[in-house]
């Protein structure tokens, strides 16, 4: 891989990380908000939503890296 490749993929990779990170705040303050209300299925939804969009975008970044 030449180095402006490897700058693209860096890049890329980082876009996904700073998405990971901003999926993991939200679901610090679902849990928060779900620890005052207990048996509200929408955030509880909302939650598992967000984790798996994160397990996507894991899965991607790892590709990524994997095909380099």
């Amino acid at each position: 891989m030449n180095p402006y490749e490897q700058l693209q993929l860096n890049k890329e990779v980082e876009a996904i990380a700073k998405q990971r990170i901003e999926i993991h705040k939200q679901r610090i303050k679902l849990s928060e908000e779900l620890e005052q209300d207990f048996d509200n299925t929408e955030l509880q939804n909302k939650i598992i939503e967000l984790e798996e969009e994160s397990q996507k975008l894991k899965k991607k970044s790892e590709g990524l890296q994997a095909n380099y």
